[in-house]
């Protein structure tokens, strides 16, 4: 029996793919895909700085779904088919669309099991919840 592994299955720890199975602060992650690599402590700086952005732009695109929802006229006279090809409707669909994607990238990385990166996704959604959530404009 031959039990020596092959250079093939070796893993370079500082290359990466990363995947934990449990909350871990190193700064070795892969994030979203396996070309954003965190590797040190600067690279995971960066990237939870790019995350919280990312969380507040997710709450600026509720905060102006429901700006048009709002000022959108509640005509009861329209009938169904016409408010469903309506241009607003196109339009809410589309940043309803685009508010999915944000959200699944966000809880993609945040089941990176990094605690950083938890912690960016949850302030993001914080601060822009402080500056879009209140509002009832």
């Amino acid at each position: 029996m031959n039990h020596h592994i092959s250079n093939d299955m070796d893993m370079d720890m500082n290359k990466g793919p990363f995947m934990w199975m449990w909350f871990h602060t190193k700064p070795q992650d892969t994030v979203l895909f396996s070309t954003w690599n965190i590797t040190s402590a600067g690279t995971m700086v960066w990237a939870c700085i790019l995350v919280a952005i990312a969380g507040v732009v997710l709450e600026l695109i509720k905060f102006t779904r429901r700006l048009i929802q709002k000022r959108q006229p509640a005509s009861k006279k329209a009938s169904y088919l016409s408010r469903l090809f309506s241009t607003m409707h196109f339009v809410q669909t589309f940043l309803f669309f685009v508010q999915l994607g944000f959200s699944y990238c966000l809880m993609l990385i945040f089941m990176t099991f990094s605690i950083w990166l938890g912690l960016a996704v949850v302030v993001g959604l914080a601060i822009g919840f402080l500056i879009f959530g209140g509002k009832n404009e």
